[in-house]
Order: C-alpha cells, then sequence, then structure tokens
C-alpha cells in the first residue's frame, strides 16, 4: 500500500506542478528510455530500408592506390551505359579504398590486404587496376585469369600488345623454394615476354585509356604503366572483357 500511496501523491504533484516540474520529472524518469527507443527505431527501420531496398551489384572493381577527380559518379554510369547495366536496379563501384605499399607494414596497407583477401574470398571481385610493384604483387598469384582463357580469337589479336605477363616458369620455382611473392620484387618486365621462360599474360595495360585517365589518377603510373587483372573467381568476367573494350575503345 506504501507504494501505492506513495505512486498517487507523485502522480497528483506532477499533476498540479509547475511546468519546469513537470519537465524535470519527464527528465528525470522518462528521457532516457525515449532517447534508447528512438535510437532503436531508427536502427531497425534502417536495416529493414536497407534490407529491402539494397541492389544487386553487377560489378566491382578495385582500384590499387587510386584517387578519383571527382567525376567517379559519371564514369560509372557511362560504363554502365556501354555495357547494358541498368543502375536503377543494380550497383556498379569502382572502389579506389584500396591502399598498398609494397614492404611495408603501415595501417593503410594492413587493412587493404586483410579487406582485399575478404573480398577475394567472397567473391565480391571482378577486377583489380592498378600500378607497380603493389600490382605486381597481385598479378604474379593465382589471383587473376590467363587472358588467352576469356578473350576470344579476336580480342587476342587486338589486344596483345598491351597484354601484361608474368613467368610462370619464375613463380614455379618461388613456390618450391618457399619464397612468399608478396615480400618479392625482383619480377620479369611484364612488357618483355620474349625475355621469360613460360609467360602468361594475367592482365592488359591501359596506360592509353582516355577514359580511365581522365577520371582517376593511379600512384607512380607514370613510370610503370596501369594494368587491370581479371580476377578468376569472378562473377562477372563478360563486364570485366567489356571494361576492356570500354577502357581501350
Amino acid at each position: 500500500m506504501a507504494v501505492m500511496d506513495e505512486f498517487r501523491e507523485e502522480r497528483a504533484m506532477i499533476k498540479n506542478g509547475t511546468p519546469k516540474q513537470k519537465y524535470q520529472y519527464f527528465k528525470d524518469y522518462y528521457r532516457t528510455p525515449l532517447i534508447i527507443a528512438v535510437v532503436v527505431i531508427i536502427f531497425v527501420g534502417a536495416l529493414l530500408y536497407n534490407y529491402f531496398t539494397a541492389k544487386e551489384t553487377a560489378f566491382y572493381a578495385a582500384l590499387l592506390n587510386a584517387s578519383s577527380y571527382g567525376e567517379e559518379d559519371t564514369f560509372e554510369q557511362n560504363f554502365a551505359d556501354a555495357v547494358g547495366i541498368d543502375l536503377q536496379q543494380y550497383d556498379v563501384f569502382f572502389d579506389y579504398g584500396f591502399y598498398y605499399t609494397f614492404g611495408s607494414t603501415d595501417q593503410d596497407s594492413y587493412i587493404t590486404s586483410e579487406k582485399l583477401s575478404a573480398y577475394t574470398g567472397a567473391a565480391t571481385l571482378d577486377v583489380m587496376i592498378g600500378s607497380g610493384k603493389e600490382f605486381a604483387v597481385f598479378a604474379n598469384s593465382p589471383l587473376f585469369w590467363d587472358l588467352r582463357k576469356v578473350l576470344s580469337a579476336e580480342q587476342i589479336a587486338k589486344y596483345e600488345p598491351y597484354f601484361y605477363y608474368v613467368d610462370e616458369a619464375v613463380l614455379t620455382k618461388l613456390a618450391a623454394s618457399g619464397i612468399d611473392t608478396t615480400t618479392y620484387s625482383d619480377f620479369p618486365d611484364p612488357k618483355h615476354p620474349e625475355a621469360m621462360e613460360k609467360p602468361v599474360p594475367v592482365a592488359i595495360f591501359l596506360d592509353s585509356s582516355g577514359n580511365l585517365i581522365e577520371n582517376y589518377y593511379f600512384r607512380n603510373s607514370e613510370e610503370n604503366g596501369i594494368a587491370m587483372g581479371i580476377y578468376s573467381n569472378s562473377t562477372h568476367v563478360e563486364s570485366a572483357v567489356k571494361l576492356i573494350e570500354y577502357l581501350l575503345q
């Protein structure tokens, strides 16, 4: 009964109290629970909105050590239009959030390595575009398709002058010696297959692509060139090939 009497007295006090007393009572007893409830409602609402409005990803490109000139939306739209992807229904990403320095253990390099590993394992990525020793680390691995297996005979003849080669014989020897290719930099020049024992075209140089270099800057690209490899577990290989055609048209 004592509790009920106290409750009645409190209700009467609030009912007959001043605005300041009423606000103080609200602040003491209801403000925190109300804020928590609002936050929960917003969070749940955002999750439901994302779930019901999320679009399937039709293409995902990892741009290594790149920065945008601020027109990436237009670039993505133009690419989507060129290959027939409806951005009202699907998403296209040219993600330049990958920063990696060969031989470095800095935070950006670590995060990029972890992010690329997770995305590759989930078959999220379709292509990588990059330059220099950093791109070579990924090119000299089993990550990318041999372009001769995904391009037509006509396309091979057309794009062969732009092929980026790795020497499979060198990679075999490194593997047999237990050498980690992520710490190795003395790879053969990717532009000279004639100097290789077993050259394999795993990427394609995009230095001549106005569409690309007018929209993105790649670190050290002036000396090493820009190249693109197609991930061997890509689920959009056809679109990746169309990207080559679009960039080198």
